[in-house]
């Protein structure tokens, strides 16, 4: 009973350490207020972010350990908007805003596409987030052995949200790190 007693606090403890010290970054839209996306994680010192057009993008330019993370936040156009996301929602019967749209959208547009092997999608339609993960282990001919992580969500009927993580010579300690920050991703209430 008493290492019952003691084990509990030992457990919080241990958990606490790996959360106590991580740092929040916050993803912003200028242009809305409301679409904000909170990250834990204490491994990207500093971003870059930049307009791209009525996109906004963020880019670590510091990070820990050598894992990338970038966040799109991609504005559809009203021609996007009724290809993307209200022909899907119609011939589904889906909700009108669901993580599975930018999912859709960023798997079938993906730049690194035919290099992109091993692809698992995991999450729920009806959540705040959806994933996806591909290996690339060859880029154009060079051996790279890297694992991509994106994260899914979106913020009303038109704007897109793409969090990639990524790491070239990834270990399976670094994609289960990867994965813990996914996981921990929350939308701004």
């Amino acid at each position: 009973m008493t290492n019952n007693k003691l084990f509990l606090p030992a457990i919080v403890l241990f958990i606490l350490s790996f959360t106590a010290d991580k740092n929040i970054v916050e993803f912003r839209y200028p242009k809305n207020k409301e679409a904000t996306v909170v990250m834990s994680t204490d491994k990207f010192e500093e971003f870059d972010k930049e307009w791209r057009g009525t996109d906004y993008y963020y880019y670590s330019n510091k990070n820990k350990d050598s894992i990338l993370c970038s966040v799109l936040f991609y504005k559809l156009n009203d021609d996007e908007v009724k290809r993307f996301v209200d022909f899907p929602r119609q011939l589904l019967g889906s909700p009108q805003t669901s993580p599975a749209y930018p999912l859709a959208y960023f798997s079938q547009y993906s730049p690194t596409k035919k290099y992109e092997v091993n692809e698992q999608k995991w999450g729920d339609l009806s959540t705040d987030f959806m994933f996806r993960q591909t290996d690339i282990p060859e880029f154009e001919g060079q051996k790279t052995n890297q694992k991509n992580m994106f994260a899914y969500t979106m913020f009303g009927k038109d704007l897109f949200v793409n969090i990639h993580l990524s790491k070239i010579n990834c270990t399976a300690t670094d994609s289960i790190f990867m994965r813990q920050i996914l996981d921990g991703l929350k939308k701004k209430k």
